[in-house]
């Protein structure tokens, strides 16, 4: 409309030529130095006779800081373009055509201030019209082309301005083309300068400023002036509001929101910084937003009942009308189905049960049961009064159809069930983040399940279950994720006779102790689940006679393949990756004698002993066990494929059996470790590997020979293959054999492996 248009340019000062606010001085909107001036102005508006009264509009001025002159020339502009408004509507006026055409260069101080407020009239028509239009253009629009070339070529040449002059009647023509399009509607209003939404929100904006200077300024000439302004604006908001159903449909539905913010602000200002009486009471008692919002709501709802109630009258009129209480169910059931989808999703922002029952409580059960009964005790009331007709009442039952209030619960419990899952943000020492905060909500969230006042807990229950199971699993999976496995930190198999790897240590045992918390609350939390189903109204005996339902399917999987897996990462990480320095680069390097097991054995010990302070003693001897494999792993890796810094003669063998006794001895710790017949199932291959150290190289090569042509056949008589490296060592195995040969140091081996493989 041509005052919102107005007040649109008003509200921005360069389109209407006023200077910024930087350019007159330093004063903040909001300064006290301002508020002064703004109170001095309205005191002195009855002192002297000379003096014209102060309006609002003055004030206003004063505050935007806006030169008399300017003002004065706006004012003529709209003066003159007012009284050529004789016979058209006030709508059909372009505010920054009809300013360009009233306004002349004698109306400025000097030809640059001219030039620069034509350029940004029309920099606002070419907003409102082009870059924004209320109806999307058409490339091939030849007003839009028209008034695109005026305004390029306006901005490097000023255009002349006269009523008929040839330049400005082009413009007009390509503007009035442009503003008066329609999108369908009926309407002769031109539109060319639809920011609507944006006015909404910047005069929100401005409210919120004005909300701060009334709880700061305690002057009464102040407080009358605003209570007077904020009044106009709650009357004009609340004039669409208090019958939104008439006020807004599918083409101005987007502005509902800004209209309704606007006058819940203008409320709250009135309210809470005006109104006496709120301050004699306590804040939390008054919900300014709450209040205003039901208002709407019920008085929107009264007039559109009203006018269904005109609609049944109007039926009864016509021939075989439906039963009233057909109507009446058809009316209320569209009416609730308009207000649900159009306007609750807007109101819900500021009154929490405007949107309807979208989310389950008690109290929405309980609305839900009492809407049942309701249907019911309608659906025997219709019934009985169509007893006696032809059908028995059937054509009434027809047009009333069921809203199922169960089936609607059973919606809203598994839509609760959605938003109940976890989302944690805890931790504790011990355990991995989160874990604890996930156990403790998902206790919380059974609690809350069974303290919902519906009858179906029993049929319900597996959606619950299944929806935890399933976060949980998740859980375990991220948190396993990215920690590795065993063969992360096992180094590379060298070839024959060279081999040349992080999470933190404390972090992966945290994460077992996680999965074994996790692991052990499951039993804890489905013996709770039956407490709840015994001590439930609605369940029955059949509902615990089936325990596998009631138990979490995919969590304790998890958990347990989680805690194998990290217990694996954990024992070869120490092994192959923190104590590298010991193991791979400094047992048996050079003389076997000088660098023996002893820096390995500290180390370890060192490792077990805050494997033992950190971690759950249930899962302790696991990591314990899984590191005296990887040891063992190692030991023989070093031995088997430590590369060329490493060599061993018969006698060293006695080194080796020692050093490897001295290794299992830690592990047994006088029997305080791990159980002798656990070290022994470990140990096995080791110690079947060992006495081949001790062996004779001739008979080492002879059975060498042996398994060779038992594994290959008669292909390897005329020459001996070379066995493929698997890992699997093994004192029968063709390539275990082998590499006992490659660092045996002595001339036989020599002799054998540069004939028969030319190493």
């Amino acid at each position: 409309s041509f005052s919102a248009s107005a007040s649109a340019s008003a509200s921005n000062s360069d389109s209407l030529g006023y200077n910024s606010p930087s350019q007159n001085n330093n004063h903040s909107p909001n300064s006290p130095a301002l508020q002064r001036s703004l109170t001095s102005a309205a005191a002195s508006s009855g002192e002297g006779k000379s003096k014209r009264p102060t309006t609002v509009g003055e004030l206003m001025r004063i505050q935007m800081r806006i030169p008399e002159t300017v003002d004065s020339r706006v004012r003529r502009a709209l003066l003159r373009i007012g009284g050529g408004l004789v016979g058209r509507r006030i709508e059909s006026v372009v505010l920054p055509l009809e300013l360009l055409q009233q306004l002349k260069q004698s109306d400025f101080t000097d030809q640059q201030e001219y030039d620069a407020w034509q350029k940004r009239n029309l920099k606002v028509l070419e907003a409102g019209l082009l870059l924004h239009p209320r109806v999307s253009l058409d490339k091939s629009n030849n007003a839009s082309q028209r008034l695109r070339q005026i305004i390029h070529a306006a901005l490097d040449r000023p255009i002349e301005t006269g009523k008929n002059n040839e330049s400005m009647q082009v413009l007009r023509s390509a503007v009035m083309s442009l503003a008066s399009r329609s999108d369908g509607s009926f309407s002769d209003s031109c539109h060319w300068a639809d920011v609507e939404m944006d006015l909404l929100y910047a005069a929100d904006g401005q409210l919120a400023e004005v909300a701060k200077d009334a709880k700061a300024t305690k002057d009464p000439d102040y407080s009358k002036i605003l209570s007077s302004t904020l009044t106009s604006v709650l009357g004009w908001a609340e004039k669409r509001l208090l019958a939104y159903h008439d006020t807004f449909d599918s083409g101005n539905i987007y502005t509902m929101q800004g209209i309704v913010s606007l006058g819940v602000s203008a409320a709250k200002i009135l309210v809470e910084d005006v109104s006496t009486e709120y301050r004699r009471k306590r804040k939390g008692e008054v919900d300014v937003a709450r209040n205003r919002i039901d208002t709407y709501i019920r008085s929107s709802l009264r007039t559109a009942f009203a006018q269904a109630d005109s609609s049944r009258r109007a039926s009864k009129n016509q021939p075989n009308p439906l039963p009233v209480l057909a109507i009446l169910a058809k009316d209320v059931g569209e009416l609730a189905v308009h207000e649900t989808k159009v306007f609750s999703p807007i109101l819900k922002g500021w009154h929490p049960l405007a949107a309807g029952i979208m989310e389950l409580t008690p109290d929405a059960v309980q609305v839900l049961r009492a809407a049942d009964k309701l249907e019911k005790d309608l659906v025997q009331i219709a019934v009985e009064d169509a007893v006696d007709s032809e059908d028995g009442g059937k054509a009434i039952i027809r047009e009333m159809p069921p809203y199922e209030a169960e089936t609607a619960i059973a919606n809203l419990v598994k839509g609760w069930i959605k938003t109940r899952v976890w989302n944690p943000q805890a931790n504790q020492e011990g355990y991995a983040p989160s874990a604890v905060e996930i156990l403790r909500i998902i206790d919380e969230t059974l609690d809350a399940f069974f303290r919902l006042p519906i009858p179906t807990h029993p049929a319900l229950l597996p959606d619950l279950m299944a929806g935890l199971d399933k976060c949980l699993q998740y859980y375990v999976m991220k948190a396993k994720s990215g920690c590795g496995t065993r063969n992360t930190y096992i180094p590379t198999m060298p070839a024959l006779t060279r081999c040349e790897i992080g999470s933190k240590f404390q972090e992966l045992c945290v994460r077992i102790n996680t999965f074994h918390r996790i692991r052990s609350e499951m039993d804890v939390l489905e013996k709770r689940i039956i407490t709840h189903l015994r001590n439930c109204e609605s369940a029955h005996v059949e509902d615990f006679s089936n325990g596998l339902s009631k138990k979490f399917e995919l969590t304790p999987s998890a958990c347990v393949e989680g805690v194998q897996l990290l217990s694996e990462a954990v024992a070869y990480k120490i092994v192959f990756h923190d104590l590298s320095h010991v193991l791979w680069d400094g047992l048996y390097v050079g003389e076997p004698s000088s660098s023996r097991i002893d820096p390995l054995l500290q180390e370890l010990e060192r490792n077990l002993l805050i494997i033992s302070e950190t971690v759950h003693e249930r899962v302790r001897t696991r990591i314990i066990t899984d590191t005296m494999k990887a040891s063992c792993d190692g030991f023989l890796l070093v031995l088997l494929a430590g590369g060329p810094s490493r060599a061993f003669s018969r006698q060293d063998s006695q080194i080796i059996e020692d050093d490897f006794k001295a290794l299992k001895d830690l592990f047994w710790a006088n029997g305080d470790g791990l159980p002798a017949d656990l070290i022994d199932k470990f140990s096995s291959t080791v110690r079947g590997v060992l006495p081949l150290f001790r062996t004779d190289s001739e008979s080492l090569i002879e059975r060498f020979r042996r398994v060779t042509l038992e594994t290959y056949g008669s292909s390897a008589r005329s020459r001996l293959p070379l066995p493929p490296t698997s890992g699997q060592w093994n004192p029968t195995e063709p390539n275990t054999l082998l590499r006992v040969l490659c660092y045996r140091n002595d001339e036989t081996a020599s002799k054998f492996l540069k004939k028969t493989y030319n190493l």
